[in-house]
């Protein structure tokens, strides 16, 4: 069990650069609320958007994900 929300988003920020489909991406901005992490930022793409998700959902004391990136427009 994770201790609070400031290690929590830690442990999501750390996962992000280990895992190796979001170790390359622009970081999203990250916060937690009662173990429920926020996504912010911009993502080059859906299947960027949905891999950040997916490693933040397998982080250990992840109660949920409310993911508020937006899509990059293309040029």
């Amino acid at each position: 069990m994770v201790a609070n929300d400031a290690l929590l988003v830690q442990l999501v920020r750390g996962s992000l650069g280990k895992d190796a489909k979001t170790r390359e991406l622009a970081r999203p901005n990250v916060s937690s609320c009662k173990f429920v992490v926020t996504l912010h930022g911009c993502a080059q793409g859906p299947e960027e958007r949905d891999a950040i998700e997916e490693v933040v959902r397998r982080v250990p004391g992840v109660w949920g994900v409310v993911n508020k990136m937006r899509l990059a427009r293309a040029l």
